[in-house]
């Protein structure tokens, strides 16, 4: 009887994400270009912050003039656990060249940092677990899904955004094509 249960969860969970995916390829913002509606202007943007894992408010725009990765997730989200080894490595690996990356999760500063000491991640996390999705979806993620990551440029503006995990080797190019000069 459990299995039973079990397979039919699985199944629904399954159906609700391909219904997410079809939903987001057909209305979700473009990968390449950002959603010029999205309802948040570079200042807007770049005056939002959210607290620290010690409770101290962050504003995004300390990192403004640098190429700016803001990666929406939840502990208890599998893709967004699945994709951060990579924003790490990709973190350690161009920091010095003008990458910044930033983790908002939408989930308690103590399971963020629980979860940040587990893997060992050297970007700053963020957590603020009202207001992550909804600022996320003002930067185009209508669905209110994770993980999303959006790509701001050194100029202040935005130039990716995408739901779902990205593989590292699609945010290699994205990244060596728009480090600041």
């Amino acid at each position: 009887m459990m299995s039973v249960r079990l397979v039919i969860f699985a199944g629904v969970l399954i159906a609700f994400g391909g219904i997410a995916l079809v939903l987001d390829q057909q209305y979700g913002p473009p990968t390449s270009n950002p959603d010029p509606e999205s309802g948040v202007s570079s200042a807007a943007f770049m005056a939002a912050s959210f607290p620290d894992l010690a409770g101290r408010q962050q504003a995004l725009g300390q990192w403004q003039g640098k190429l700016l990765v803001i990666n929406f997730w939840a502990t208890w989200c599998a893709p967004c656990r699945e994709e951060m080894p990579s924003l790490n490595r990709l973190h350690q690996k161009y920091a010095a060249k003008g990458l910044q990356i930033v983790g908002i999760a939408a989930d308690s500063a103590d399971k963020v940092t629980q979860f940040s000491k587990e893997i060992g991640i050297t970007y700053p996390l963020l957590a603020d677990s009202g207001a992550a999705i909804e600022f996320s979806k003002r930067l185009g993620n209508r669905l209110g899904l994770l993980p999303h990551t959006v790509v701001v440029g050194s100029d202040g503006k935005q130039i990716f955004s995408k739901l779902g995990v990205i593989q590292e080797m699609e945010f290699e190019v994205l990244i060596s094509q728009n480090l600041p000069k």
